[in-house]
């Protein structure tokens, strides 16, 4: 875990640093690449509608899920153990939001996180994007993300000593 935890710092800033504007470094806990503005608007594309207190406003892009697949996640194991991992995505400002794993997996939750790259048919403004993370069905923007460039993985703690009992 240490080690794991050392190497994604080590690794993180210099993809960083190789970064395109318009690209993000996903790191799948400590294996981090940078995955390219082509690449993300290659994947299957889908659109949420959020109201945020504004009124309706549709966001297109590409859902996380898919990010994740195509940087190397298999999803085909979010199931067990692999649901008590977080995805921790992190914004050109320094803005981090924390989700479980599981809300990636719209079959789980019903619901879609995404990536979205244009508001109402246009590119995202600069202060938003290029790419804005997106929660479909809040009805509040906070969990939402502007101007996102890293998507990590982090594994979850060992499990407490004694099984997950707490001392008496």
């Amino acid at each position: 875990m240490v080690g794991t935890t050392l190497l994604t710092l080590l690794c993180a800033p210099a993809l960083a640093a190789q970064q395109l504007p318009d690209s993000l470094v996903v790191d799948l806990a400590g294996r981090a690449r940078v995955v390219h503005a082509a690449e993300l608007r290659a994947l299957p594309r889908s659109a949420v509608t959020p109201s945020f207190g504004r009124g309706p406003q549709t966001y297109r892009g590409v859902p996380l899920v898919a990010v994740l697949r195509a940087a190397g996640l298999d999803t085909s194991q979010l199931h067990g153990p692999a649901l008590a991992q977080s995805l921790l995505v992190e914004a050109a400002d320094g803005y981090r939001m924390a989700f479980g794993l599981a809300d990636v997996d719209s079959a789980l939750t019903g619901r879609v996180l995404l990536l979205a790259d244009s508001l109402d048919g246009r590119a995202l403004a600069a202060r938003e994007g290029p790419w804005r993370l997106v929660v479909a069905g809040d009805r509040d923007a906070s969990r939402s993300v502007r101007q996102v460039t890293v998507v990590r993985l982090v594994a979850a703690p060992a499990p407490y000593p004694g099984g997950g009992r707490r001392p008496d």
